[in-house]
């Protein structure tokens, strides 16, 4: 009988330990951690993963890129050819190695239909989502 009581014992201590040792609320599926958008600027973004391109106004772009990525570009002093909500941006970058072409902040452009100079790009911001809808928002606003 002693014998049975110890095994009892060490049994419930045994159970007490490994529920001490499980967590008290398991994360919900549809629950992940917030990851930290990396804000550091890009020279570069390849061409082929761009989706999506809007002027904001005659100094920002927005590229939106496969993979619901965003990068702001403020360009240096502006270019009198943007007009805000404009996506007809003719990119003019090296393309000669194909799919994995890169627009990058050396790079310039033009605008479809509109005779005037090209506009030298800069370098690609990441931004979010929310910060991209906002951006286009203005544009519509206008």
């Amino acid at each position: 009988m002693v014998r049975t009581n110890r095994l009892l014992a060490l049994w419930l201590a045994f159970g007490a330990v490994s529920l001490a040792s499980v967590p008290g609320t398991p994360a919900r599926a549809d629950e992940k951690p917030a990851k930290e958008l990396d804000r550091t600027p890009v020279n570069c973004v390849v061409f082929s993963s761009i989706n999506r391109k809007v002027a904001i106004d005659n100094k920002t772009i927005v590229f939106g890129l496969k993979g619901n990525k965003f990068y702001r570009v403020d360009l240096p002093g502006g270019c009198p050819l943007l007009t805000p909500g404009e996506t007809q941006l003719k990119l003019v970058y090296d393309n000669k190695s194909g799919k994995m072409a890169k627009v990058c902040s050396t790079d310039g452009f033009g605008v479809e239909h509109r005779i005037g100079a090209g506009c030298q790009l800069a370098k690609f911001n990441p931004i979010t989502a929310e910060e991209a809808t906002e951006l286009f928002a203005k544009t519509q606003a206008k």
